[in-house]
């Protein structure tokens, strides 16, 4: 819950300091957006100031803020030391119940008065001290005040406390001077943590000025106290725009209201303070706007310098479906102008250098039955420079309940003593605001299925703020599996992926192969065919496994050997007669690409015959009835060694063992010549015989015998013996000629 005492203790404003919307005192000034003239605070402004005064407050000391004493870290006190008693009362002498409190060197001590208004503080320290009484509770009836050594007094005032005991401290507080409001809905019920803002009107300037202090919310009874001087004049507005505590999140949210109901803060009826009403009270109704949002908080990025873009993050807006738009705004000292950019983006100009432009974007999301919500984002004073980041922030660790993340950023420069980190649940602060000490975030199983973010920002004095953003995603641990790859390392071939058992079932996967470290464009299937461009590189796979609930996990493969080219590598072919005794000569045909180293074997029906390893082979016995192939081998380095076979040949045959024939016979027409053969072999052989006149074949003379006849007569006459059997080479044999027959 946000700070009572920012609330109702407006004696000691937090100041944000000079930057966005405030005027060369410190002081706040907040614009209309459409006149450009002071009106009170809009939305936007308003929460711009806040996360102003959240940084300021980051890291710093635990402290008190009470009426009328500054803040201190409080100590144990002394068990003894000086006792100081006396009472708290009002003009008229009545006990008023009230806190008393004390602070000095070594200690701070608190007590309450009795009913008769009387107290007692034991162990204080001699020397300084701060003496305060404030009334009890926050009814804010009385002002409080501190002792000055004779009486109270407002204001910050020390005493010295002497070495023995103090009697006779009797504080009189005089009557509050303030506007005591409470927020209510319309039918009466106090409405807790409502932003409230009490605008003063400066007749020198003719304006309505808001405090610079906040988050200024109601309390857990509606109430708000915001202390008046008498002689001016005030306006009072309530604004249901507090969206900053993780603790706090309403189903409604009400429509914003000023005193006497009205809608706007020009509306708003002015309150003036007399002597005769310096306490006054104020009820305000509030009626339902709708359903509440939970908007993001907006962060912007990149320097504000012209020429160069910033661009706003919206944060994560929920429920789904709001729409969002932007609007960039500029600063010119106390005149808030609209900037023309209403994307994302905005890119200074020249001009917002020479006016000192302060820029701010506003992020108002809109959903049908809801709210509309507005939140804004600091980007810097364009021209001032801005800090450089080496390498933006970035988390490490396993995003799944137990584990704890951690944020590393690169150097900055100039270097920046405390960066402030903010950690982000699905666009919502974790709880433990704004700090340099946030660098680590616990994920628990209620983080499951959650963004989480870190923010990083940084303010050089001098400079604008540097900012980086990262994100996670929560979830449980899937049961993931190294992959493993197989097939042939060759260009050509296909290669395949194999996953593994993920869990728990089902998993969806995804692959991504990589050429030597370097992802293959297209390459997400589990198989990956291997091309000419993976030659000589090694390959791995990425498996990517992803399932609703779960952190994604990615395993890599170990990676291959070099991958290997494929050399060309035609057939070969064989030629020559496939007889017994014939040699038979290798055609291997271009191989490449050149040099490639070639070897040769030739086998006789599949098996290798010894020392054939040339490229021509005289065939011999033992390849009759065979059939002859050879084989070509290829090496080159860098490729695949690649063997080629030729096709077969017929099966081989035998030769014939023949002999010339000889005619026997009378060489006179009308006898009979008789061929004899002579002894072919291996037995059996078929023979077949052709008679010759001359050269020419003489038709019809096929037997062993020929008679001769007339136009033989003054020719010469020979025979041819053809000899065939199976698996054999046909041989033939011619006689020799005869004399001329007569």
């Amino acid at each position: 819950m946000p700070c009572r005492a920012c609330r109702t203790s407006p004696a000691y404003p937090v100041r944000a300091g000079a930057g966005p919307g405030t005027d060369s005192s410190g002081g706040s000034v907040i614009r209309n957006r459409t006149s450009g003239r002071t009106q009170g605070a809009t939305l936007a402004r308003r929460e711009t100031l806040r996360r102003t005064t959240r940084r300021a407050l980051a890291g710093a000391v635990s402290a008190v803020l009470v009426a009328g004493l500054v803040p201190f870290v409080a100590a144990p006190a002394q068990a003894a030391g000086v006792t100081i008693t006396g009472t708290v009362k009002n003009q008229a002498g009545q006990a008023i119940a009230a806190n008393v409190e004390i602070s000095f060197d070594g200690g701070w001590l608190t007590t309450t008065t009795n009913a008769s208004g009387a107290f007692t503080l034991t162990g204080v320290s001699p020397g300084t001290a701060y003496l305060n009484a404030s009334e009890s509770g926050n009814d804010h009836l009385y002002t409080g005040e501190n002792w000055n050594g004779t009486a109270s007094a407002p204001g910050y005032i020390s005493f010295t406390v002497p070495a023995t005991s103090v009697t006779g401290v009797n504080f009189v507080l005089d009557p509050a001077t303030g506007i005591l409001g409470t927020a209510t809905d319309e039918a009466g019920k106090p409405l807790a943590n409502i932003g409230w803002t009490v605008l003063e009107y400066r007749p020198t300037e003719g304006d309505w000025y808001p405090p610079q202090m906040g988050p200024l919310l109601t309390d857990e009874d509606g109430r708000m106290w915001w202390r008046t001087e008498v002689g001016k004049t005030y306006k009072l507005c309530f604004e249901d725009d507090w969206y900053g505590d993780p603790s706090w999140r309403p189903t409604v949210r009400y429509a914003d209201r000023c005193w006497n109901q009205a809608a706007t803060q020009a509306a708003a009826t002015p309150i003036t303070v007399t002597e005769a009403t310096r306490r006054q009270t104020f009820t305000v109704a509030l009626p339902v706007a709708g359903k509440s949002l939970l908007p993001g908080t907006p962060f912007v990025t990149g320097a504000a310098k012209v020429g160069s873009a910033l661009t706003a993050d919206p944060g994560q807006w929920t429920p789904s479906g709001v729409a969002l738009s932007y609007r960039w705004v500029a600063y010119r000292g106390a005149t808030r102008i609209e900037l023309p950019s209403t994307s994302r983006t905005f890119v200074p100009t020249a001009e917002n250098v020479a006016a000192g432009d302060s820029i701010t974007v506003e992020v108002t999301g809109t959903l049908a039955g809801y709210k509309t919500a507005t939140r804004s984002a600091w980007a810097g004073e364009v021209g001032k420079p801005t800090p450089t980041l080496s390498s933006p922030v970035k988390i490490t660790g396993t995003p799944t309940a137990g584990n704890t993340l951690t944020a590393s950023w690169g150097t900055l420069t100039p270097a920046v003593t405390y960066p402030m980190l903010t950690w982000y649940v699905d666009g919502q602060e974790d709880g433990r605001g704004t700090s340099s000490g946030n660098t680590t975030f616990a994920v628990t199983a209620a983080h499951a299925n959650k963004r989480i973010e870190v923010r990083l920002e940084a303010y050089p004095e001098g400079y604008n703020p540097v900012r980086s953003v990262a994100a996670v995603t929560a979830g449980s641990p899937l049961t993931a599996v190294t992959p493993t790859v197989s097939g042939t390392l060759a260009v050509g071939k296909t290669l395949t992926a194999t996953p593994g058992a993920w869990g728990p079932a089902p998993v969806t996967l995804g692959y991504q192969w990589y050429r030597s470290g370097t992802a293959i464009s297209g390459a997400t299937a589990a198989a990956y065919k291997l091309v000419e461009a993976d030659r000589a590189k090694t390959l791995t796979v990425k498996v990517t496994g992803s399932k609703a609930g779960y952190v994604t996990a990615s395993r890599t493969s170990a990676a291959t050997t070099a991958v290997q080219g494929v050399l060309t590598a035609p057939m070969p072919t064989i030629s020559g007669t496939t007889a017994v005794g014939r040699t038979l000569t290798l055609s291997t045909g271009t191989w490449g690409p050149a040099p490639v180293a070639l070897s040769y074997r030739w086998y006789r029906s599949g098996v290798a015959i010894s020392g054939a390893t040339a490229t021509t082979y005289t065939l011999t016995a033992s390849d009759r009835g065979k059939t002859i192939t050879v084989h070509v081998a290829g090496r080159k380095t860098g490729y695949v060694s690649t063997s080629r076979s030729s096709a077969a040949t017929a099966a081989i045959r035998g030769v014939l063992t023949t002999k010339t024939p000889t005619v026997t016979g009378t060489l006179k027409v009308g006898s009979t010549l008789k061929a004899a053969p002579g002894t072919w072999g291996p037995a059996p052989v078929t023979l077949a015989y052709q008679w010759y006149r001359g050269s020419t074949a003489i038709s019809g003379a096929k037997s062993s015998t020929y008679k001769l006849v007339a136009a033989d007569k003054g020719t010469t006459i020979k025979v041819r013996v053809t000899g065939s059997k199976s698996g054999y080479v046909s041989a033939a044999k011619y006689s020799a000629a005869t004399a001329k027959i007569a």
